[in-house]
């Protein structure tokens, strides 16, 4: 082949691994690696592709630790809001007015609430997902 035609060939080629076998070709290393066909499809694919109506599947975690997924942010809200009150009562147990604290406890005591709710509503969903179990 003329170099010339193979340089043009190398502008076109798409493929890395034809466009190094073509630069190798060049460059004199390999002999007789060009040919007139492309590489085969075969040859670029890679992993095979599922059919459409088959979904990946996702790793999954034990039934344990989903149940236990549910009651972690309650768990934080509670946490932060008895933090925020522990810290509202020693600021007005040093200082004794109770308008430097108020936002605080209001803070904190919403932050429980929250927390409940959520912890009650992470119990009736693990209830009602033990209850889904049972009956299949």
């Amino acid at each position: 082949m003329d170099r010339n035609k193979v340089i043009k060939k190398l502008k076109d080629i798409k493929d890395p691994k034809e466009r190094d076998r073509v630069i190798w070709a060049l460059a004199g290393k390999e002999k007789d690696v060009l040919s007139d066909k492309p590489a085969s499809l075969e040859t670029r694919r890679t992993a095979p592709i599922p059919p459409p109506g088959q979904a990946q599947k996702l790793p999954s975690l034990p039934g344990d630790a989903r149940k236990l997924i549910g009651y972690v942010f309650p768990g934080i809200f509670v946490f932060f809001g008895l933090v925020n009150l522990v810290q509202a009562a020693m600021q007005y147990h040093f200082t004794g007015q109770i308008e430097d604290v108020f936002p605080r406890l209001i803070m904190g005591g919403l932050l429980v609430l929250f927390g409940i709710f959520g912890i009650v509503k992470a119990k009736k969903q693990v209830q009602g997902g033990n209850a889904d179990q049972k009956e299949t």
